[in-house]
């Protein structure tokens, strides 16, 4: 059985191992995925619709223990960490283009330039408009409205949604619930940006305690090893604890 996963794998041009509710590449013939990096369940699917030869493995007893090998292991310790920083700072630069994106069309609205007819719908081509956003981070969703000039009611509304297992960045959300509004595509690193790998000061986390019970909580300072999490009156820390990054959109802190 060993033998015909290896086949599999060594045939096959990408591979995405599933590990909790992570798809982790652990093999890219075209050099477009991260070896070690967690991928969405979404990203995989598009990846694998839009590629040949993608191989998706279960976590099972076989295949696990191939991927488990020497030589696999040394793959993942010298380059977890370059791997970590460089998903993180891919997300990073991603937010600071959704931010500029977004200034970019609210001011297109205003004075239109650069117009190109076969983008976008009659209001983002030639009429002047307002945009307003909503960002509910419990439900971790965008809402843009569009206006034009003397409208009441928002002649445009474009939405987006946080994936079940994806961190929430309202930055982003924006960029694509406006775009959606005004009838623009939306890229695809807006859609399938890197998870974040760097808890920061701001970020809301996901921590699961012994006990099994989760909880949500933004970080209010960071420690050598350990996470300052708050709640009510009182500030916890989590040296061991495991802890999910589930927004990092950081607005409160300036950012």
């Amino acid at each position: 059985m060993e033998s015909v996963n290896k086949t599999a794998i060594d045939s096959a041009s990408t591979v995405f191992e599933k590990v909790g509710e992570d798809y982790i590449g652990s093999k890219s013939r075209f050099g477009d995925i991260l070896i070690g990096a967690p991928y969405s369940e979404a990203f995989v699917k598009t990846y694998a619709n839009e590629r040949k030869d993608v191989l998706v493995i279960p976590q099972t007893i076989e295949y696990t223990a191939f991927l488990r090998n020497e030589e696999m292991k040394k793959v993942a310790k010298s380059g977890q960490e370059a791997i970590k920083d460089r998903a993180q700072a891919r997300r990073d630069e991603i937010v600071e283009q959704a931010k500029a994106d977004v200034e970019g069309l609210r001011e297109h609205g205003f004075y239109h330039t650069g117009i190109d007819s076969s983008k976008g719908n009659e209001t983002y081509q030639v009429k002047v408009y307002y945009v307003e956003f909503i960002v509910d981070s419990k439900e971790r969703k965008v809402t843009a409205l569009v206006r034009r000039l003397n409208d009441k009611t928002p002649r445009h509304v474009g939405r987006a949604k946080a994936a079940p297992n994806d961190c929430f960045n309202a930055h982003i959300g924006k960029v694509i619930a406006l775009r959606r509004s005004l009838g623009l595509a939306v890229p695809d690193e807006y859609l399938n940006a890197p998870q974040p790998t760097e808890v920061r000061v701001g970020d809301v986390i996901e921590v699961t305690l012994d006990s099994g019970e989760i909880e949500k909580k933004p970080v209010i300072s960071l420690k050598a090893g350990s996470l300052n999490a708050h709640l009510p009156g009182r500030i916890i820390q989590y040296p061991s604890h495991y802890a999910k990054i589930i927004n990092d959109s950081r607005e409160e802190v300036g950012e």
